[in-house]
């Protein structure tokens, strides 16, 4: 299988890449996960499906996978492979070509989004209507966090937020006014009503991990209920009379790797 994408392109009978200043070096392992990511450009491929397609029947080390990942984004360069939160990796490059024909563009296309949200565009603001936006691409991932910033950013229990790639969310009517609320990352806000509205890394960012996306507060979506979460993360501060039975997967901050490595990055425990 030959594929272009972007500035590369990538020869499936040779296992070699190519980019513009001519072959790109990468292991053998890291071209096996990159064929992975093109074959699905619009999934999110978990940890799990990563290392049974690229190690089958093998035991690897844990940090092993992100090794490889992490040379990948060295070779091809920024926005090419995106960290999902507790989900796994996705392509975001230029969409991939094989033989003039768009991956997954060939046959009838889906008109929901992953998590079940409207076809784009999608559309949002805040309370008082000072900070509009425009989404075009589908959101990466929606979560539920109960950790203690959330809550005291949301004035609730919990927050609820789909991430989508930074250059898919334009403000089409003013803009949030953000608080740093850690080393690594900060929250914005409507000045006017207040309204929590996003939650980006701050820049440069911290970790590779912590690159390229904007996480959007699922309650200020015009057609929220659609945003349907996956999964829920800080559930060591989940209010002991909250009880959603949602059935989605339960992390621990402190047992989210990227998030561990974003806080030691400043030589600070995961609070």
């Amino acid at each position: 299988m030959d594929l272009q994408f972007g500035p590369y392109r990538l020869a499936g009978a040779e296992r070699r890449l190519y980019g513009p200043k001519g072959p790109v070096e990468l292991s053998g392992r890291s071209f096996d996960i990159l064929v992975v990511l093109l074959e699905n450009p619009d999934a999110v491929m978990g940890k799990a499906a990563l290392l049974d397609r690229v190690w089958p029947g093998l035991v690897v080390e844990d940090n092993t996978l992100q090794v490889h990942v992490s040379a990948l984004r060295k070779a091809l360069g920024a926005g090419f492979v995106m960290t999902v939160h507790g989900r796994g990796y996705k392509y975001s490059g230029p969409r991939p070509v094989g033989n003039g024909v768009a991956l997954a563009e060939a046959g009838p296309q889906p008109t929901v989004f992953m998590s079940g949200a409207k076809t784009p565009p999608v559309t949002g603001g805040c309370l008082c209507g000072e900070i509009r936006y425009r989404i075009t691409e589908p959101p990466l991932d929606t979560v539920i966090c109960h950790c203690r910033m959330c809550q005291k950013f949301s004035g609730s229990a919990f927050s609820i937020g789909s991430v989508f790639a930074t250059e898919a969310v334009a403000f089409s009517k003013g803009t949030p006014k953000y608080f740093k609320s850690s080393p690594f990352a900060e929250r914005g806000f409507c000045a006017n009503c207040g309204s929590s509205v996003t939650f980006r890394p701050t820049m440069p960012a911290v970790t590779a991990e912590w690159d390229g996306w904007i996480m959007i507060e699922c309650g200020t979506l015009d057609n929220p209920a659609s945003f349907l979460p996956v999964w829920e993360i800080g559930v060591e501060s989940q209010m002991p009379w909250l009880d959603m039975r949602l059935g989605h997967r339960r992390v621990r901050c402190q047992d989210s790797p990227d998030i561990v490595e974003a806080w030691a990055a400043f030589d600070l425990p995961v609070p």
